[in-house]
């Protein structure tokens, strides 16, 4: 009997090791306090590996997305989603977004105009290759003339045909002289038509229809009074005016035109 009793009092005085659960915020903090006492540490910011490859394909960076809150995203539209592991900006790691007609999405914290220019990108594969690319310098800002003799700036009427911001501009394209013009948006992005008499989308260098260019989304038409339409060759507007379409996902509010 005695022996019981002797065991039995030497397993209670064994610590059980049992933790004690924080009652409140300021229990929690302080209970962490214990075993951090200089604070966790700030996680250090990504490196971009050397001896890296440069990225082959073309990187869309835009300055606001509505899929991050007016973030700053990255589109890969040459790829197919799931593609792409990992994105990392200026040594931030981007979170993935939802794909855009099929293409990879990365999401930032900020608003583009919030990273400084150069950009620097590192980009992981899911066959394990590391590539790195890095932008070029900031873009022309929107108050310059170039070699163009005139301009004008714009107020966005709404948004229009497909979530894009659009243009009423009550100048013709015929009136503007044989081109070309130029319309800067107020994010910074920068598109140029060559011959302001004729429709032109998504791409500068054709003006054809193109999905998976980098400015998908973009038009122009210089409402020559022509028949009013949305067939490629369709320039009459119900305005009588030029009318323009931001890119999909530019959220730009304002545009400048030079001509």
């Amino acid at each position: 009997m005695f022996r019981l009793i002797l065991v039995l009092v030497l397993l209670w005085a064994v610590p059980t090791g049992a933790v004690t659960i924080p009652q409140s915020l300021n229990e929690c903090n302080a209970l962490c306090a214990q075993y951090f006492p200089g604070g966790v540490p700030a996680t250090p910011p990504v490196t971009p590996p050397s001896g890296n490859k440069t990225f082959p394909h073309q990187i869309t960076f835009e300055r606001e997305t509505t899929q991050g809150n007016g973030s700053a995203g990255i589109l890969f539209r040459a790829l197919q989603a799931g593609s792409i592991t990992y994105v990392s900006v200026n040594g931030e790691v981007a979170r993935q977004g939802t794909p855009y007609k099929g293409a990879p999405v990365f999401l930032l914290t900020k608003s583009g105009d919030q990273y400084a220019r150069p950009l620097s990108f590192v980009i992981k594969m899911t066959d394990g290759v590391t590539y790195v690319a890095k932008s070029g310098t900031a873009s022309t800002p929107t108050n310059s003339t170039e070699n163009y003799t005139n301009k004008a700036e714009y107020d966005s009427y709404g948004v229009r045909n497909g979530g894009r911001q659009a243009w009423r501009i009550n100048k013709r394209g015929d009136s503007i002289g044989e081109g070309p013009v130029k319309f800067t948006f107020s994010d910074g992005l920068t598109f140029i038509v060559k011959d302001p008499n004729k429709n032109c989308r998504d791409r500068e260098d054709t003006c054809v229809r193109d999905s998976r260019a980098e400015k998908d989304g973009f038009l122009y038409k210089p409402g020559n009074g022509l028949p009013n339409g949305s067939g490629d060759t369709d320039r009459g507007t119900a305005h009588g005016g030029i009318y323009l379409h931001a890119p999909y996902g530019n959220s730009s509010k304002k545009v400048l035109m030079q001509w």
